[in-house]
């Protein structure tokens, strides 16, 4: 009894946490996950063209458009 507890506990929260991972990423309110994406790409294409760090550039590019990091 107890392994069949225990599998279910462990079931569950592989359920719980991959859930959470899929909503991760960039949103904004009326926008396509294709849209997203898009601009995502146009922010990195920015920050390699311009030959900067990636990380900070493109977080700072995607708030400037609307976008949260959720």
């Amino acid at each position: 009894m107890k392994k069949i507890i225990a599998a279910a506990a462990f079931l569950l929260c592989g359920i719980y946490f991959s859930s959470c991972a899929a909503v991760a990423g960039w949103q904004k309110a009326g926008v396509s996950q294709e849209e997203t994406e898009n601009t995502l790409a146009q922010c990195e294409y920015e920050a390699a063209k311009d030959h900067v760090e990636r990380g900070d550039f493109v977080t700072n590019c995607m708030k400037r458009q609307g976008f949260r990091y959720k």
